[in-house]
């Protein structure tokens, strides 16, 4: 095999003789989040030779063999990338019952056996719960399985050393390349804040260390408290600067711009390998099915089988990190511009503030217009409804960024409160070669103001809140229903 680190090395040496120039470096990933405004072409912030290369990969959730598919893809997409470890923030498995863990181990020896490439496992809710998910537990039993199979219950620790190889215990440190790396278990991360207390001292100066438990750690990510931990890895980190953590369970993309965040410390929510979970607040995201309402549209398949995967390659050098966001399902593909932290400075261009003050908003075509008319349809439930469809072209992102989400309202010419609906664009979580060039969406018409003049507006908005100028629609007014209606 070709080492292409070698050859990177080589390149640089003759291009610059040390690689990347501060100035050059800040003037790109520093300031008010230039990278994240502009972009800047990876190729040239990778040159060099790293001083650490890792995968990272989440929520992999294998149940059978097949199920493995991604997770050997991903594997080998590291393997070509020579690097060092590989990091999995949480759920393994899905049921959380040996033989799943045993396809997780068999699948790493397939690709990585005798290699010294180090595997950073963690567990997370399902390796220890999954079992008795109602859900999961029907699809566990259906293939032939028992709870009597579940890890807890044959001694997970037992299992882990039996299985994985290493010892097991509630938090500990793996060192690679003289880079440490400290995770929690999924019962364990409560306790995070006591152990770095007492251990602590020898993680403290400049150089780099990484932490990983499976739950976002609570302040560093846009969800709520059901997804994050309740605070303890905030409270752990938050007085070492030099502290990167890669968490799990949520389930988010790396299309979202807050996957990263800085402050304290650096915080990267990882994205699943399995399935991609959609904000709440949409009209077509999965979050309000059982909601008192039915709703019109159709939500966005979250749970593609087996399908979906994304991840990270993260190289770190002597000033900066590069974090490739990279589409596993999608061939391996550079999915979103990398992401550069720069370390051993105060340098924090991931600042959310500064970010969102740097931020610019998407914005219509020229000549785009605001289409509106009835269509009739069915609900989630699959009952005949009429609903208001809506259709414009696509928003155009600034570079190196996505369209976050679309608002709708109906704005009323008496000034009473708007209807207000948000829709993702139906390629929310997929790369942007997938984002429909016209968006469609639409609504229950009961909803929309009753006997009154309004006209319907559009936006676009950025992961920021930034919004764009409004398409707006012609005058509307509808007349109310007959209280009873013909049979």
């Amino acid at each position: 095999m070709i080492d292409t680190r070698k050859m990177n090395r080589s390149a640089v040496q003759t291009k610059t003789g040390n690689g990347v120039s501060r100035r050059t470096f800040l003037t790109c990933a520093g300031g008010a989040a230039a990278f994240f405004v502009t972009g800047c072409k990876t190729g040239g912030w990778l040159a060099g030779v790293p001083s650490l290369r890792f995968g990272v990969v989440s929520d992999i959730h294998v149940t059978t063999p097949e199920s493995c598919a991604m997770f050997e893809k991903a594997l080998r997409y590291f393997k070509k990338r020579n690097v060092d470890a590989v990091l999995v923030s949480g759920d393994l498995t899905d049921w959380g019952i040996r033989s799943s863990l045993e396809y997780v181990k068999a699948t790493w020896d397939r690709v990585f056996a005798q290699t010294g490439v180090v595997p950073l496992f963690c567990t997370g809710n399902h390796d220890f719960e999954g079992w008795h998910y109602s859900d999961m537990a029907v699809d566990m039993r259906a293939h032939g399985h028992t709870e009597a199979e579940a890890l807890v219950k044959l001694g997970l620790s037992a299992e882990w050393e039996r299985i994985i190889g290493e010892k097991y215990a509630p938090i500990r440190v793996r060192t690679v390349k003289g880079y440490d790396f400290i995770s929690s278990e999924w019962d364990s991360f409560k306790k995070f804040p006591e152990w770095m207390a007492a251990n602590g001292e020898r993680f403290k100066g400049t150089k780099p260390f990484f932490y990983f438990q499976h739950p976002p750690a609570k302040g560093t990510t846009r969800d709520g408290d059901g997804w994050a931990d309740k605070g303890a890895a905030f409270e752990a980190l938050k007085e070492f600067p030099n502290a990167i953590s890669f968490t799990g369970h949520s389930h988010r993309p790396f299309t979202d711009e807050l996957s990263i965040w800085q402050d304290t410390f650096t915080a990267f929510a990882t994205p699943s390998l399995s399935y991609a979970n959609l904000p709440p607040g949409h009209e077509n995201s999965r979050d309000r099915k059982k909601g008192p309402k039915p709703l019109a549209m159709v939500p966005i398949p979250d749970r593609r089988d087996l399908r979906g995967g994304q991840g990270y390659v993260v190289s770190v050098y002597t000033d900066r990190m590069v974090v490739e966001r990279i589409d596993i399902e999608e061939d391996c593909a550079e999915g979103a511009p990398a992401w550069i932290v720069p370390l051993a400075g105060k340098e924090k261009p991931y600042d959310l503030a500064a970010r969102t003050a740097a931020s610019v908003a998407p914005r219509f075509p020229d000549g785009a217009a605001l289409h509106v008319d009835t269509r009739n349809t069915e609900n989630r439930e699959g009952k005949w409804m009429v609903a208001m469809n809506c259709v414009f072209p696509a928003a155009i992102p600034p570079k190196g960024a996505r369209v976050f989400d679309y608002e709708i309202r109906a704005v009323t010419k008496d000034g009473s409160s708007p209807l207000v609906k948000k829709f993702l664009s139906p390629a929310y979580s997929r790369m942007a070669k997938y984002e429909p060039k016209t968006m469609r969406f639409w609504f229950d018409i009961t909803e929309v103001p009753q006997d009154v003049d309004y006209r319907l507006e559009v936006r676009a908005f950025n992961c920021f809140g930034k919004a764009s100028a409004p398409l707006v629609s012609k005058v509307w007014h509808s007349v109310p229903a007959p209280a009873k209606a013909k049979p």
